[in-house]
């Protein structure tokens, strides 16, 4: 049986161990924290406009964790400036697009199968656009995906598969022609 001091001793040993691994832990955060999507996306110049999203062949991809099968685009947005408005036309075999906040988290997706006639028409806003929305919809949006966002900056993935190398002229055309615009709730219209 063990005794008291022993038990004392091996007590104290533990804490300091804990101690030592919680201060570790503390230290290497800040360079586990730089390594999310926004801190990746914010090294391209993507804000308010689409940037092809580096390839998930590489080590070094832009957002881990990503499907080789699928050319990608990201636009970062600041609904404090204004809406987002994101259009994007084309035929392609499929495609999805994505909204996260901030932190990562995925707001709201869907893809041409549920969107109006295959093509990619969403705006983004707050609860106070949403609310001026309501009182008087532009036209323009009555076929738009109308997404409200709790947290003011995100970003938008637009993911276009690649079924072989054949598509590719049709997928970059895709993604180099993607709109990532600010929409002006006053006139209607969107642009930078």
């Amino acid at each position: 049986m063990l005794s008291f001091k022993r038990f004392l001793y091996l007590a104290l040993v533990t804490l300091l161990i804990a101690g030592i691994v919680h201060i570790l832990i503390l230290l290497l955060i800040p360079s586990y924290a730089a390594k999310d999507a926004w801190a990746k996306l914010d090294s391209a110049d993507n804000f308010w406009k689409f940037a092809p999203v580096s390839s998930p062949l590489k080590n070094e991809a832009d957002i881990p964790l990503l499907d080789p099968a699928f050319s990608i685009a990201a636009c970062r947005f600041d609904l404090g400036e204004a809406p987002l408005k994101v259009q994007a036309s084309g035929n392609l075999a499929f495609w999805s697009v994505a909204i996260f906040d901030r932190l990562g988290r995925n707001i709201y997706s869907f893809n041409d199968r549920t969107a109006i006639e295959g093509q990619l028409s969403l705006l983004v806003v707050n609860a106070v656009q949403m609310a001026r929305l309501r009182k008087d919809q532009p036209d323009e949006l009555q076929e738009s995906v109308l997404v409200e966002a709790q947290q003011s900056q995100g970003f938008v993935l637009i993911r276009a598969l690649r079924p072989d190398a054949s598509w590719a002229p049709i997928i970059d055309t895709y993604l180099k022609d993607a709109q990532c615009n600010r929409f002006d709730l006053e006139s209607g219209s969107s642009g930078n």
